[in-house]
């Protein structure tokens, strides 16, 4: 696991927790927030199963190792840590489009893949009998309801040509590698371990390459005009907000006042709030100055500067006690959306 160490940065301290609630997806406003903060939000949900007390174990390593340095705010990275970071990216396989991850419905999208290419290709060859991958029945229905409106005779080279597109676009090692873990006529699919055997890569990086590149694939077909697309859509999540806060945008945005929404929806002023922290965050048009005054720009102005991991709501509570947290973290999350931006 020193792929971590790609978490950590040498200026700025972070804490590890934060860190493995973004890589397992875990969206509190506060995990939120800092993910922003430490620039790795793209990351969210990309590695689903990670276990807590595996992760905590490999920390210690880094620390004894000495490639991680405890500070008060967090850990930083040490030269010594990015010295280790940079070979070991030279030698594994590093997902290249994270930001898919939360994008797409993990972990039904790998196997409605999986079915797919089974499937088409043994459709090809007009076989019937034959072993289902492994996949929920979730998929399978999915796949069934797609293949009996869209079936035709030259599926399975409509696929293919998807195919040949979308890995022309890859490292052909790669893209080599991608396809053994698919079934198809006559072919069992080869596990990351069974690869790894005769690659440079290991079982781990084989597993991170097959979910990289079908997330991609997903997207891919997403985007085109192929008979897959609306397969492919149907896996795409339309928001990255979680439903309920979606619900609270929208009256948001239709210029519900807060206390209002909270009123319809049956939610205290403090989860309201919340909702509209998230949305800060992930909406690209957030209009902030709908809840900022230019009073609050005045004082935030005037109190903050410098660096923004560095500003506590104490100083506000000092000249303004009326002011509230969810102004800070407002002022906060757009103050840092400037500072991504240039």
């Amino acid at each position: 696991m020193e792929e971590l160490l790609y978490f950590f940065s040498t200026t700025q301290p972070r804490r590890p927790a934060v860190i493995r609630q973004v890589l397992l997806n875990k969206r509190t406003v506060s995990n939120l927030f800092w993910g922003l903060r430490y620039g790795i939000l793209d990351w969210l949900a990309t590695y689903p199963q990670l276990q807590r007390e595996q992760f905590d174990a490999v920390i210690k390593t880094m620390l004894v190792k000495g490639w991680l340095i405890e500070e008060k705010q967090g850990l930083r990275l040490s030269l010594a840590g990015l010295n280790q970071s940079q070979a070991f990216e030279k030698k594994h396989y590093r997902i290249t489009k994270p930001f898919l991850f939360s994008r797409l419905k993990t972990p039904l999208w790998h196997e409605v893949l999986q079915l797919l290419v089974q499937v088409v290709s043994e459709t090809s060859y007009q076989n019937k009998q034959y072993y289902v991958v492994n996949s929920s029945m979730q998929a399978r229905v999915i796949i069934k309801q797609w293949y009996q409106k869209y079936y035709c005779k030259n599926l399975g080279q409509q696929l293919g040509n998807q195919l040949l597109e979308f890995l022309k676009q890859m490292n052909s090692s790669d893209a080599d590698l991608f396809m053994q873990l698919f079934s198809g006529h006559k072919v069992i699919a080869k596990t990351a371990e069974q690869l790894a055997y005769n690659s440079t890569y290991t079982g781990a990086d084989i597993e991170n390459l097959g979910r990289d590149l079908g997330s991609q694939l997903i997207d891919f077909l997403a985007k085109g005009t192929s008979i897959f697309k609306s397969l492919a859509q149907a896996l795409l999540k339309q928001n990255l907000l979680a439903q309920s806060t979606l619900e609270t945008y929208k009256l948001y945005q239709a210029g519900i006042p807060l206390a209002r929404i909270g009123k319809m929806r049956n939610l205290k002023a403090g989860t309201v709030s919340e909702h509209l922290l998230e949305a800060a965050i992930f909406i690209p048009e957030f209009d902030f100055k709908r809840l900022l005054t230019p009073q609050d720009y005045v004082l935030f102005n005037k109190i903050f500067q410098g660096e923004i991991d560095n500003w506590r709501y104490e100083k506000i509570q000092q000249a303004d006690p009326q002011s509230s947290f969810t102004k800070f973290r407002l002022y906060q999350i757009e103050q840092s959306k400037v500072e991504l931006s240039r």
